[in-house]
């Protein structure tokens, strides 16, 4: 992941290295509470950060909490894992 930006509570803005850029409402995670909760700390909501090794968008000192790459790109491109795969076997070479 390339860029991020956080913006209104439960909502991030993400740009990937292959350039896919979109807004990714977090909203649905927040509502089931639980760990999600802490989201509604507004500190904590902008302590949100890209971790350097896996791409996640994670929250937190300790990365409390983090989104994997993957499910953010498939919310910003509106794909599925199937449609990712599917792609990818198209690009294959013999």
């Amino acid at each position: 992941m390339a860029e991020l930006e956080v913006w209104e509570p439960f909502q991030i803005w993400v740009r990937f290295d292959d350039g896919v850029a979109g807004v990714v409402d977090l909203s649905d995670s927040a509502s089931v509470g639980g760990i999600f909760a802490q989201w509604s700390d507004e500190g904590f909501w902008h302590s949100a950060h890209i971790v350097a090794d896996t791409g996640a968008v994670a929250w937190g000192d300790d990365s409390e909490i983090d989104v994997c790459p993957l499910s953010l790109y498939l919310d910003v491109t509106g794909q599925t894992f199937e449609d990712l795969q599917a792609e990818a076997a198209t690009h294959r070479r013999p």
